[in-house]
């Protein structure tokens, strides 16, 4: 968690003000906590999950070769036991 060294102000109706509390004291949080975490959940993971999202579709559009599951899975564990060899042998 960082250091919180910037202030916002919201001004909110009665009610809100009210229900807010309520919630911050059913918690037992700060009415500050519940508003961070709501604008971290609202606005920052979903931007993220957004960001995301885009990144897995360009990923799928390329036209990149891949091969089936078995024969990546035989290249990676072919990859391990090479490395753990090399290690091996320097630490020999």
């Amino acid at each position: 968690m960082g250091i919180y060294t910037k202030r916002v102000q919201a001004v909110l109706t009665e009610e809100q003000y009210k229900l807010l509390q309520d919630l911050a004291q059913e918690q037992g949080k700060s009415l500050s906590v519940l508003i961070r975490e709501a604008v971290e959940l609202e606005y920052f993971q979903k931007s993220l999950l957004k960001q995301r999202r885009q990144a897995l579709k360009q990923l799928l559009s390329m036209a990149a070769p891949v091969s089936d599951w078995r024969q990546i899975e035989s290249e990676i564990t072919q990859g391990v036991l090479e490395k753990r060899t090399k290690s091996k042998r320097s630490h020999g």
